[in-house]
């Protein structure tokens, strides 16, 4: 006694499902040859609009007031100021330091 029965399939069922599928990618050739990275390249240059852009300096702002308040009370850790100050020197000097790298590689 069996729990579940498969029947197998019949070979002509599966020759047609290939040949179906052989001239469904033989006749879409576009698919195969997808060259354009525009909607990629768009959605990347809009999120880097948003890290570098005005919301990021408002934050960048909000930030450096912040350090300014901690050390108007005294409560100022040079540590996490120093952290402070290079993570903002880095988000805005994100794009000149690939290109130095770039540059630096010779691409």
């Amino acid at each position: 006694m069996t729990i579940c029965s498969i029947a197998p399939r019949s070979p002509l069922k599966a020759t047609v499902c290939l040949t179906l599928l052989t001239a469904g990618l033989a006749l879409a050739p576009d698919l195969a040859y997808a060259q354009s990275a525009a909607p990629v390249e768009g959605i990347l240059e809009w999120f880097v609009g948003v890290l570098q852009g005005n919301v990021a300096r408002s934050l960048a702002i909000i930030a450096v007031c912040f350090l300014g308040f901690l050390f108007l009370t005294g409560r100022m850790a040079w540590q996490g100021a120093i952290s402070i100050v290079i993570g903002i020197a880095i988000i805005f000097g994100a794009a000149q330091l690939v290109d130095a790298m770039k540059s630096s590689a010779g691409i």
